[in-house]
């Protein structure tokens, strides 16, 4: 009997084709799934390079989210007091340019610098920082500036004024780039909301020559090449230098926080308010 059940229990009868159970099979993605995440994909391809610039600096609005649209902070702070000491000091004073007297030199021009004087004095970064935010001047290429001075150093930061950097330029007799770049850099600084620009290098002036080395510049937090910044700064410096009637340069120097000035130069400067 044993035998008999085993023999039995060993044949297998196979199900018809309709009963067998199906095997699951799988289901096709549907098209919508595809297509959301084709566009998650790109959102974020966008989205990664927006981001980055806006962290550094280029993008109004969303770098105000990161901080990175305000200049860099030097811990230089100035008062009115510190403006008065800086007039007194230099004798200086900055009146509009639309009552300046005509040049006797140049027939059809009116004077910018005048009143020439021999200085031998020492300013501080508060009061150079005060002079910048304090004169005025309608062309002025930087806004919320600080300047300071280390052993031999210089620091410069704020946010670029770009609606006034043509004017600027052509003001001071160019910064070694065409009138073109100019124009289009001062279009860019507008687009992208004046971004903050950071300047530290080594300088000093000894008989008008400018003996001059950037070892840092930045356009929000992108680094400028080196050598574009010396050819700005270079060129800039020394036109406006070949410009200033009654300016020569016999030492300039930075440390102990302040700049030593020994030289001539004008008193009166008559800018555009």
């Amino acid at each position: 009997m044993r035998s008999k059940d085993t023999a039995e229990n060993a044949r297998q009868v196979k199900p018809k084709e309709s009963e067998q159970i199906p095997t699951a099979q799988p289901s096709k993605p549907k098209k919508r799934h595809i297509w959301r995440w084709v566009a998650g994909t790109v959102a974020v391809l966008i989205l990664i390079p927006v981001l980055y610039l806006g962290y550094l600096g280029f993008v109004p609005g969303l770098s105000s989210v990161f901080g990175s649209n305000k200049p860099k902070d030097l811990g230089v702070r100035y008062t009115a007091a510190d403006y008065t000491s800086y007039q007194q000091k230099t004798g200086s004073q900055y009146l509009d340019f639309a009552n300046a007297p005509p040049n006797p030199n140049k027939l059809g021009k009116k004077i910018v610098f005048g009143d020439p004087k021999q200085m031998d004095l020492n300013l501080t970064q508060s009061e150079v920082t005060a002079a910048i935010n304090s004169v005025g001047w309608a062309w002025m290429p930087i806004k919320n500036a600080q300047v300071r001075f280390g052993d031999g150093t210089v620091e410069v930061s704020g946010n670029v004024n770009g609606a006034v950097i043509p004017d600027f330029v052509n003001f001071i007799g160019g910064v070694g780039y065409s009138q073109s770049d100019v124009e289009k850099a001062s279009v860019w600084a507008k687009r992208l909301g004046n971004p903050p620009i950071y300047l530290k290098g080594n300088a000093t002036v000894t008989d008008n020559v400018l003996d001059l080395r950037v070892t840092e510049a930045q356009v929000g937090r992108f680094k400028v090449s080196i050598a574009s910044a010396e050819k700005v700064l270079s060129t800039g410096t020394i036109n406006i230098k070949n410009n200033a009637v009654g300016y020569f340069v016999q030492s300039a120097s930075f440390q102990n926080s302040q700049l030593h000035f020994v030289g001539t130069a004008p008193t009166t400067t008559y800018v555009k308010h």
